[in-house]
């Protein structure tokens, strides 16, 4: 429980960072002449699409060289990540900083692959949860902090943010290096071009997307991550538009917004899955939380008030809370020791691919359509998700 609360501690300082230049990103963006397009893909777009090429290689390698220089590496390169994206003054160079710190984020996927090797096959599903939790609080810190710092020269900029999340990095890569034990013995790595120790496994590749195609179960969950990561992804790029265009939101309160969605994830990860793991199975709740996300985008899809939009953000927090720990859990499962690190990374870089298509998608859609089209779309997806879970449970 030590090196998960540290590992905990890791994973909330650095994703405190992200969350701090999440909220004026955006605008920021728009202030430099972007389009429709780049206005909502260019910061978690861009950012998810380089972490989504790069996550699973993380892995791979955090099952090659062990867990701790991953994180210490992937840490150095996220502080040098913000401090570019404080002082980018063109939007070019503001993508290609998001770029380099999607690159970078590969401490997710060893972060996973740490939790999962210290803990035992029965409380894995809880010791994910508390990780995950560090998401939710980071986040819920984050955003508040984004929408103060963003708009404290008086308009809206990148500068203090990045500064601000640059500094907490920097702890993180401290704490890690300084406090962080190696999870993964030598003995239970396995170096590039070897073959996976489990005999059953020899006659698959050891490419991470080659566990796919060796275990189809890992599709439909797989499947199902991607659903709720493109919910999330739409929500985060198209929420400081939609909030200040139907009730004029300002920056702050979308951090407020946020700060809610984070907490309650934060609640349901740390506090509800392991009860209700045990009540329930992994699969059933997995299940259940997607039905309260697809609940929640069809409520902001008909918000006729800050009150309707605040009941869906909350909703959406809580069942987002409660599916991570669930469907990553359930990804650990089917992943031998040694292997485990690619299973994290493909199960990451699934979120990753929702992350980009999510706000690939949302701003031309909404910019379109209007400000129900983009959670329409993404809760008839989400609905397709739901669908293939459920399948494999009755199986």
């Amino acid at each position: 429980m030590k090196r998960l609360g540290i590992l905990w501690l890791v994973v909330f300082i650095s994703l405190a960072g992200f969350g701090i230049t999440t909220i004026p990103f955006p605008i920021v963006a728009e202030q430099m002449g972007a389009s429709d397009f780049w206005k909502t893909f260019g910061g978690a777009g861009v950012f998810s699409l380089f972490q989504f090429i790069f996550t699973p290689i993380w892995g791979r390698c955090s099952d090659a060289y062990g867990r701790k220089p991953i994180l210490v590496l992937s840490l150095a390169g996220t502080v040098v990540a913000f401090a570019w994206l404080s002082i980018a003054d063109s939007l070019a160079s503001l993508l290609i900083a998001r770029a380099f710190g999607g690159i970078m984020s590969g401490n997710l996927a060893a972060a996973f692959a740490y939790a999962a090797d210290v803990t035992e096959t029965k409380d894995r599903a809880r010791g994910l949860g508390i990780v995950a939790s560090a998401f939710g609080v980071g986040f819920a810190i984050g955003p508040p902090l984004g929408g103060f710092l963003g708009t404290l020269d008086g308009g809206v900029n990148l500068f203090w943010p990045g500064i601000a999340s640059a500094g907490l990095a920097v702890v993180a890569l401290v704490g890690t290096v300084l406090f962080l034990p190696e999870s993964l013995p030598i003995e239970s790595r396995r170096p590039f071009g070897a073959a996976p120790a489990i005999a059953a496994t020899r006659q698959r590749g050891s490419a991470p997307w080659s566990i796919l195609a060796a275990k189809p179960v890992l599709v439909g969950l797989v499947v199902s991550s991607l659903t709720v990561a493109l919910a999330a992804g739409a929500l985060q790029s198209v929420y400081p538009f939609w909030g200040r265009d139907l009730f004029g939101f300002s920056l702050e309160d979308v951090g407020l917004h946020f700060m809610a969605f984070a907490l309650l994830s934060a609640i349901g990860q740390a506090g509800l899955t392991g009860p209700l793991t045990r009540r329930f199975g992994e699969r059933r709740l997995a299940v259940g939380a997607l039905a309260g996300v697809t609940v929640a985008l069809m409520l902001f899809s008909v918000a006729s008030s800050p009150a309707i939009a605040w009941l869906a953000i909350c909703v959406f927090g809580f069942a987002n809370g409660l599916f991570l720990p669930a469907i990553s859990s359930l990804m650990s499962f089917e992943a031998e020791d040694d292997e485990r690190g690619a299973v994290m990374g493909v199960f990451n870089a699934s979120s990753s691919a929702g992350r980009i298509l999510g706000p690939a998608l949302s701003g031309p859609i909404y910019f379109k359509f209007g400000p129900a089209a983009p959670f329409v779309l993404s809760a008839m997806l989400t609905v397709l998700g739901a669908l293939l879970m459920a399948r494999r449970a009755r199986r």
